[in-house]
């Protein structure tokens, strides 16, 4: 358990960050209008990098031996469920902030280009 909790801490804290700065009231955060778009960016930006991360966890769970296409689905899944979950959270329990489909269209494309860097880029350790 202490080695699952040690491989995947980094997307564990990330996605709590990603939780706790997607559920802010509108109020709480600083204006962010550097240029249209930024939000789409922002959303792209941090589903990026859950997504590496996640994958990373998983390589090091897996000793680099795991199989690409189950790691794949998994992770595929489980940034879904929070890509919706965090507009789930900003509809229903975030006053201010609205839920938007691009919002989860740009989570996608950061989650897309995570998951193709790893399909075109990792290499499975052979066994022993």
């Amino acid at each position: 358990m202490l080695r699952f909790l040690y491989n995947y801490s980094l997307s564990i804290i990330w996605g709590i960050l990603m939780l706790l700065l997607m559920g802010l009231p509108s109020d709480d955060l600083p204006n962010t209008n550097y240029f249209e778009g930024f939000d789409k960016l922002a959303h792209c930006g941090f589903f990026f990098v859950f997504t590496v991360l996640l994958l990373r966890g998983f390589i090091l769970q897996w000793k680099g031996r795991g199989s690409k296409i189950k790691t794949f689905i998994v992770v595929l899944f489980v940034t879904s469920f929070l890509a919706f979950g965090t507009e789930a959270i900003q509809l229903y329990f975030s006053f201010g902030r609205m839920a938007d489909w691009w919002d989860i269209f740009a989570d996608y494309m950061g989650i897309g280009m995570a998951l193709m860097a790893y399909l075109l880029l990792h290499q499975r350790k052979q066994g022993y």
